[in-house]
C-alpha cells in the first residue's frame, strides 16, 4: 500500500508523453518514444509471494502548446509488463472420481515446491495530460500530468521453476493415500506448463506522467530524455475467478488443465504500475508569425554580434590563463624532478644499508665456536672473533638486537646431560664474553640442542670436534 501511495505521487508530478522545446517554443510537435524499467502487475497471491518484474514502453504522440508554458497532449502507448509469484502449498481437491472404478471417489492434493510463474500482458493505451515546460536557450525542462485508458489485448502465464507433486486419498477405501504411480496420474510434474492469460477483458485507466529534458538538434527536431511513471488505479481483472490454478478432469487425475494466478482463485485484484527512464525524438513547427520570425531574426543578428565579441574577450583570457598554466607547470615538473631525484638517492641509501644488514646477519649466523672435549672454553678463530666483536659492538649501540646461542655437543656420553648441561654451559661461554664486551644479558637467550643436531659424523676425532660448538641466530 505504501509503495502504491508513492507510485501516485511521483505520477501526479510527472508526465507520461514527452513534448518538446527548441530555440524557438513550437506550437506542436508529433514523435516516437521508447523506455523501460519497472513496467509490472501489483497483486497479492493467496497462497504465494509475488515479485515485481520490469518491461518496456512505446508510443506515438502529438502535443499542442496553446502559448510558451502550457499544452495538452494525445497519444497511443504500448506497455510489456511483466511479474513473477512463487508457491510453496498444497492445493486441495476432494470428490473426484476414480478413473477405473467410477464407484471410488478420492481427494486430490496437489503440493507446490517452489512452483515459480511468470506473468505477463501487453496493454494499449491511450494517454490524455496537460502539459508544462519552461523553455531555456536550445532545451526545454518538460513536465505535466494526465490519464491514460487501458486496453489489455494478450498476455501469457509461463512456469519458470519448480515443481508439482500429485497425490491422493481414498477415504472409501480407509484413508488409503496414493503417490509416485504415473500410471494412475499420480507422480511429480517438472513446471513447463504456458498458458494465454485469459481473464483481462475489463478496460482500465491509470494515471500517468513524466519529468525530462528536450535538447533541439536543430529549429524543428529534438530529442528527449526523461523519466516516466503510471499506475492503473482500476483492477486489471475482469472478474474474481473460483478455479484452482490446477484443474483436474474429475475421472482422470492424468490430465490436468493449468489456470494460472490470474484466470484461478490465487488473485481477484490486480493493478498496473510501471517507472522507468525513456528516450524520445520529435518533430516541431511553430504558427506562422511574421513579426514575430523578423524579431528573432533581428534578436539573432544582435546576438551573433554579441557572441562574436564575447568570443574575443574570452579568447583573450584564454591566452593568458594558458600561459600563466604552462608556467605553473614547468615549476611543478622541476620540483616534481627534484623530489625524485632525492627519493630515489634514499631509496638507493636505504637498499645499501638493508644489503649490508642482511650480509651481517649472515656472517653472523655462519660462525661456530668450538670446544674441547667436556669444556666450555672458548676457542674462537681471529676471522669470527672479529665478526661477534662487530655484533656487540652493533647490539650495545641497538638494545632491540635479540639473540640466541644454542649450543651443541657430540654423542660423547650421557645423551641428557649433553643437553642439559654440555650444551648450556657453551651457549653461556660465549654469552659471557660477549657481556664482558658490554652487551646487557638480557638481550641474549641461552638454549642447548645436546648432541641431537651434528653437522659431521660422530665417528670420527675430527667430526666430534666440528659438533662441540655454539652457533648464533637472531630472534
Amino acid at each position: 500500500m505504501k509503495l502504491r501511495k508513492s507510485i501516485i505521487a511521483i505520477a501526479a508530478a510527472t508526465l507520461a508523453i514527452s513534448a518538446g522545446a527548441q530555440t524557438v517554443a513550437h506550437d506542436n510537435y508529433f514523435g516516437v518514444s521508447f523506455g523501460g524499467g519497472l513496467n509490472t502487475m501489483l497483486y497479492k497471491p493467496a497462497n504465494g509471494q509475488q515479485q515485481v518484474g520490469a518491461g518496456f514502453d512505446a508510443a506515438l504522440y502529438y502535443g499542442r502548446f496553446f502559448n510558451k508554458t502550457v499544452g495538452l497532449g494525445v497519444g497511443l502507448n504500448y506497455s510489456w509488463a511483466n511479474a513473477y509469484a512463487t508457491y510453496n502449498w498444497n492445493e486441495v481437491t476432494p470428490g473426484l472420481i476414480h478413473a477405473s472404478n467410477p464407484n471410488i471417489d478420492y481427494t486430490l492434493t496437489t503440493g507446490f515446491q517452489d512452483f515459480v510463474e511468470r506473468q505477463n500482458v501487453g496493454v494499449l493505451s491511450i494517454p490524455v495530460e496537460v502539459l508544462f515546460r519552461k523553455a531555456f536557450n536550445r532545451s526545454a525542462l518538460i513536465g505535466g500530468v494526465g490519464l491514460s485508458v487501458d486496453f489489455p489485448i494478450h498476455g501469457a502465464y509461463y512456469a519458470k521453476g519448480g515443481s508439482y507433486k500429485t497425490s491422493g486419498m481414498f477415504p472409501s477405501l480407509g484413508n488409503y493415500a496414493v503417490e509416485d504411480m504415473p500410471e494412475h496420474g499420480f507422480s511429480t510434474y517438472n513446471t513447463t506448463q504456458n498458458a494465454k492469460f485469459n481473464n483481462r477483458a475489463k478496460v482500465g485507466a491509470s494515471v500517468i506522467g513524466d519529468l525530462g529534458v528536450r535538447v533541439a538538434l536543430n529549429d524543428n527536431w529534438g530529442m528527449y530524455f526523461g523519466i516516466y511513471a503510471g499506475y492503473g488505479f482500476t483492477n486489471l481483472l475482469a472478474e474474481a475467478k473460483a478455479d484452482e490454478m490446477i484443474m483436474v478432469n474429475p475421472t482422470n487425475s492424468a490430465q490436468i488443465d493449468y489456470r494460472g494466478t490470474f484466470d484461478s482463485n490465487q488473485a481477484a485484484k490486480a493493478n498496473l504500475l510501471k517507472a522507468g527512464v525513456k528516450i524520445a525524438i520529435d518533430f516541431g513547427w511553430p504558427a506562422v508569425d511574421k513579426k514575430a520570425l523578423e524579431a528573432e531574426r533581428i534578436a539573432r543578428e544582435q546576438f551573433v554580434a554579441d557572441s562574436i565579441a564575447n568570443e574575443q574577450r574570452i579568447a583573450a583570457e584564454i591566452a593568458a590563463r594558458e600561459k600563466a598554466e604552462a608556467e605553473r607547470i614547468a615549476r611543478e615538473k622541476a620540483e616534481a624532478e627534484r623530489i625524485a631525484a632525492e627519493k630515489a638517492a634514499a631509496e638507493k641509501a636505504e637498499a645499501e644499508r638493508i644489503a649490508a644488514e642482511k650480509a651481517f646477519i649472515q656472517r653472523v649466523e655462519a660462525i661456530s665456536v668450538h670446544f674441547d672435549v667436556e669444556g666450555a672454553k672458548l676457542n674462537i678463530p681471529e676471522a669470527e672473533k672479529a665478526v661477534v666483536d662487530e655484533l656487540c659492538e652493533k647490539m650495545k649501540a641497538d638494545k632491540s638486537i635479540k639473540i640466541v646461542i644454542t649450543g651443541h655437543t657430540d654423542n660423547y656420553g650421557d645423551p641428557r646431560q649433553n643437553l642439559e648441561f654440555y650444551g648450556i654451559r657453551r651457549a653461556e661461554s660465549l654469552r659471557d664474553y660477549m657481556v664482558k664486551q658490554g652487551v646487557d644479558v638480557n638481550q641474549i637467550r641461552c638454549a642447548s640442542k645436546g648432541q641431537t643436531e651434528p653437522i659431521a659424523p660422530n665417528n670420527t676425532r675430527e667430526g666430534r670436534a666440528q659438533n662441540r660448538r655454539a652457533v648464533i641466530r637472531f630472534e
